[in-house]
């Protein structure tokens, strides 16, 4: 093919090229100029309502998508106090979408008379009236503070908590928790009180034992003998009753 005819050829391609770019510049242009941020739209939230994103967010009236901090509003929701992230986005009919995660309550802790929620990483959280959340009480925490709870105590009892949030039977089984530096962890069965030992670690194995010798021996023989059930080893399950 001679140059002549090769030049022919992409000439309707680089036309089409051109005219598309053109098109998104002046598309754009129009955006930029014409449209404006009107509507906020948040996903699905449990405990944070949207009439408090939306005051945290603060948007300027008729403010248009690019001057629109979009890192200030993030920093802004995120304050509130069952907010964990904030992912912003512009839809390109000037819609702002907020994407938020929120902190879930794993436990409810209790020191004295006062009471505050805690989530996974340790974050205390303010009571709520409604929905109140589902979750066993923890004891030997403090429940004000800007600190989180990090120590080697609460990470045993943090990881604990999300294995047996993770499955509904435990869930349900578990009363009250408390650290112990021998036992580890320990929690009241939500049935009785009896009291369970979990230890330092292998907690999903530990579970899944409890949840076995429920069904296999409790279910069986009746609770209201049990005073209280060792689950610190991988291969059996010691028990003391009354």
């Amino acid at each position: 093919m001679s140059k002549e005819n090769s030049n022919k050829t992409l000439m309707p391609w680089i036309t089409a090229i051109l005219m598309v770019v053109g098109l998104a510049v002046l598309a754009a242009m129009y955006w930029n100029r014409n449209v404006t941020v009107q509507d906020l739209e948040v996903n699905e939230l449990r405990y944070t309502t949207y009439e408090e994103v939306k005051q945290a967010a603060a948007i300027p009236p008729e403010v248009k998508p690019d001057s629109l901090d979009l890192s200030g509003v993030s920093m802004r929701v995120e304050k509130l106090n069952y907010v964990k992230s904030v992912v912003p986005y512009v839809e390109p009919n000037g819609t702002l979408r907020l994407s938020i995660k929120e902190r879930i309550p794993v436990a409810l802790l209790v020191h004295g008379k006062d009471r505050a929620y805690v989530d996974a990483e340790g974050v205390r959280l303010p009571i709520l009236d409604k929905p109140s959340p589902d979750v066993p009480l923890l004891y030997g925490y403090r429940t004000s503070g800007s600190d989180t709870l990090n120590g080697e105590s609460f990470k045993q009892l943090s990881q604990f908590l999300v294995q047996a949030q993770a499955d509904p039977f435990s869930w349900t089984t578990l009363s009250e928790l408390a650290y112990d530096k021998m036992d580890g962890v320990v929690a009241l069965s939500h049935e009785n009180g009896v009291k369970l030992i979990f230890g330092h670690n292998n907690f999903e194995l530990k579970l899944e034992n409890w949840k076995a010798f429920y069904h296999q021996v409790i279910k069986t023989k009746g609770i209201d003998a049990m005073r209280q059930v060792d689950l610190r080893f991988t291969n059996q399950v010691v028990t003391r009753e009354i």
